[in-house]
């Protein structure tokens, strides 16, 4: 045991009692993790390139050489592993207090002082009403937009926005950054990520224009400490729909379009989600279909499946319940939260006529 070893130790002892003491996990959330970020990300901002999957490369290569010279010098299997779990610990006590101890604070509900909105069939009707809308309106608009406005717009949003609600603001040279292993994410589908050794954004660079505004907000939601994948996407429909720029706007829509598709199959009956198909702009369907084929072109499903069953067990093993099923509870997140700020779209006529009824 080394120096920096016991002081891993101590750091490890810092993070489980953050995972079981939640006041302790806040006072990570908002007192040390802005100044944490701050500084990783002021390091790697001076490369280009992302720092993420080189330190992750570097982990396993560290492994490969503990290993080689276990056998080459004869140190013994306790030896090997001591000189494995050690190295181990410290990439895992820098990803938890880089960012991933944001996943133990209180939750934004509870914060807020807000319970989930229950179902009520008026109410979604209304909401699948506006979202049509909303996605009709803006299906077609031209996609026009330049990155860096775009990432300085979000980064402005929320800082004026989110901080209100216990999250950090974001940095002027904290830049969405390009993964070095860009076919690796393509192959499984991912389409951005939070790195937590450097704090850095990445976003694929397969992505489709149109996927660009709300990726790009999703991930920049996780920089300021969003951890559910659920609020991530909230976050990011809320920024893209009140922006001037068409194009974004439908991003989110488009984004958001398989979630409610799924939570509309789910909540209604057959003839219910026949009629609201059928309102569902043809551009609107005609673009998802493309994005998905696109997507699927690109996939390994091996690799695909491997990735999927892995990030499930990551977000269940840190708290999110749901695991990869916590993408879906956007829709309840917007009813819940509009509900509550009363920035939901002015609410057409409803009439209960054995259908959604789409005043569009």
């Amino acid at each position: 045991m080394r120096k920096s070893d016991w002081f891993n130790l101590i750091l490890l002892a810092f993070i489980v009692g953050c995972r079981f003491y939640t006041p302790l996990a806040d006072f990570y959330a908002e007192r040390l993790y802005p100044v944490i970020s701050a500084a990783l990300s002021f390091f790697a901002s001076w490369l280009p390139f992302s720092f993420e999957e080189i330190v992750v490369g570097s982990y396993i290569l560290a492994l490969i050489v503990i290993l080689i010279v276990a056998v080459v010098k004869n140190q013994g299997f306790w030896h090997w592993l001591g000189k494995t779990v050690l190295a181990t610990l410290s990439l895992v006590v820098w990803m938890y207090i880089g960012w991933g101890t944001n996943y133990f604070r209180t939750p934004l509900y509870t914060r807020m002082d807000v319970q989930p909105a229950s179902y009520d069939e008026m109410a979604f009707s209304r909401f699948l009403t506006d979202f049509t809308r909303d996605l009709n309106g803006s299906a077609g608009t031209a996609v026009a937009f330049e990155r860096n406005k775009l990432e300085e717009s979000i980064k402005e949003f929320y800082s004026a926005n989110l901080t209100e609600y216990g999250y950090t603001a974001l940095r002027p040279w904290q830049h969405v950054k390009n993964p070095l292993l860009n076919p690796l994410y393509s192959a499984v589908g991912v389409q951005g990520f939070m790195g937590p050794f450097f704090c850095e954004s990445q976003l694929n660079m397969d992505l489709p224009e149109v996927e660009v505004p709300f990726v790009m907000a999703h991930e920049l939601a996780h920089l300021a400490g969003v951890t559910s994948e659920a609020e991530a996407n909230y976050w990011a429909y809320v920024y893209c729909r009140q922006s001037d720029i068409p194009g974004v706007r439908y991003s989110a829509y488009l984004a958001l379009l398989p979630y409610v598709s799924n939570s509309a199959t789910t909540l209604l009956s057959e003839a219910q989600f026949a009629t609201w198909s059928a309102y569902v702009s043809p551009k609107a369907k005609a673009d998802y279909a493309a994005n998905r084929e696109y997507w699927d072109s690109k996939r390994v499903k091996v690799i695909d499946n491997i990735q999927r069953w892995m990030m499930d067990q990551f977000l269940k093993t840190n708290g999110v319940t749901e695991g990869a099923k916590d993408y879906y509870g956007v829709i309840g997140m917007i009813m819940t939260l509009d509900a509550k700020q009363e920035v939901s779209a002015p609410v057409p006529d409803y009439r209960d006529n054995g259908a959604v009824l789409m005043e569009i």
